[in-house]
């Protein structure tokens, strides 16, 4: 709160700079953050999505996952599509983090009338807000990457699905000139439908989780850092599951291409062939992966954000 004191007195050009170093440092923190927990946690996406894949050669167990991808591919399958997921990651983290303060202040002047001069995630906030700015923020940042998401998607089963793609661009490439632009928006609602709830969950159990958390240990014994990456963990894994159903829809759609026609009907084929369980393919890894990615990204984010914030 100190920093949002000290920008109401700056005049008002120093006051929009302050805001624009500030923007672009939580983009900066938020995109490092991202591309870090990524890169460590790759494999577990990895084998989510295979487990989701309809015709998956292992069966829709983890152990069958694993097998099959460190047969065929040895230690380095489980690291495919990490390129594309660091951008996907790395962009729409930035976008995340640079656009939820606004956000987030923009809804708190609503909430209160305009008497609001500012809020940052350090205070304790109501939970309509919390959930609104993390649904609105995460709906427009996945939006902006739904093309990412799908290459991301290609290429962590291209060797089990028989497509060759060498690289990020390649593939983007190769789905825009056989599918069309349409191609790279595959999955699009079914992501939307899974990140806007899942953002706006997460944000509101990781600042009530926070606090309380800090409302029941010293301070002066128990660092920051961890009360960040537990109420991280714990908010990214209960988000993550209640959230996962769109998960496994979007997959089947950006994996299948023209097998499915929309969502109604995807959803309808996993019921009737897999039962409501099939809803739920890949929880396990999804959620080992969220909970820590989430813990890693915030905890790194909350320490960089910050040391910036501290110089600015």
């Amino acid at each position: 709160m100190a920093a949002l004191s000290a920008a109401a007195k700056l005049e008002p050009g120093d006051r929009a700079k302050w805001r624009w170093q500030k923007s672009a440092g939580s983009f900066m923190a938020g995109s490092g953050a991202g591309m870090i927990s990524t890169t460590i946690l790759q494999p577990f996406e990895v084998v989510k999505t295979h487990m989701q894949a309809r015709d998956c050669p292992g069966g829709h167990s983890i152990r069958g996952a694993v097998r099959v991808i460190s047969e065929r591919d040895g230690v380095t399958g489980f690291w495919r599509g990490t390129g594309a997921a660091c951008v996907r990651v790395g962009l729409g983290a930035g976008l995340y983090f640079a656009m939820l303060g606004p956000v987030l202040s923009t809804l708190q002047t609503i909430y209160t009338s305009g008497q609001s001069s500012g809020v940052s995630m350090h205070d304790k906030l109501p939970v309509a807000i919390t959930m609104s700015a993390g649904s609105l923020t995460r709906l427009l940042a996945s939006a902006m990457t739904c093309p990412i998401t799908v290459v991301k998607t290609r290429m962590e089963y291209a060797a089990a699905s028989g497509l060759n793609y060498t690289g990020t661009a390649s593939a983007l490439l190769a789905i825009k000139r056989t599918e069309g632009i349409s191609g790279l928006y595959s999955g699009m609602v079914p992501t939307l439908l899974r990140d806007a709830p899942y953002s706006g969950l997460y944000l509101m159990l990781y600042n009530r989780i926070r606090y309380s958390l800090k409302d029941h240990f010293d301070p002066n014994n128990i660092p920051h850092t961890y009360i960040n990456f537990v109420s991280g963990a714990l908010a990214g894994s209960s988000a993550t599951f209640f959230t996962h159903p769109p998960d496994v829809v979007r997959t089947r759609m950006q994996l299948e291409r023209s097998q499915s026609t929309g969502i109604v009907s995807t959803v309808r084929q996993i019921v009737q062939v897999e039962g409501v369980k099939g809803l739920f393919s890949g929880v396990l890894p999804r959620i080992g992966r969220r909970g820590l990615q989430q813990a890693v990204s915030w905890t790194i984010f909350e320490e960089i954000s910050g040391w910036v914030n501290h110089r600015l």
